[in-house]
């Protein structure tokens, strides 16, 4: 899969600053920057994190599973409780 086209790159940077979520400090291109740099990261580690699922479940669960697996586990990770 590739990186994110630039007008979904600059939707998700719109998004989160409508959001509690949203970092202060932060400059519009520095949080832009941010995303940049997660979406390039993540085209880069993908097939790190495809390769860390045992066999037979890689083969079996689609790549959006996979997806949504991952964002379960990275938001409990990350989750103030």
């Amino acid at each position: 899969m590739a990186v994110l086209p630039d007008p979904n790159r600059a939707a998700l940077t719109a998004e989160i600053q409508r959001t509690d979520d949203c970092p202060g400090g932060l400059t519009k291109p520095q949080l832009r920057a941010a995303f940049n740099a997660m979406d390039d990261w993540w085209e880069t580690v993908a097939a790190a994190g495809n390769t860390a699922i045992p066999q037979p479940q890689r083969g079996i669960l689609t790549t959006k599973q996979k997806a949504a697996m991952f964002m379960l586990v990275l938001r409990r990770r990350y989750e103030v409780t």
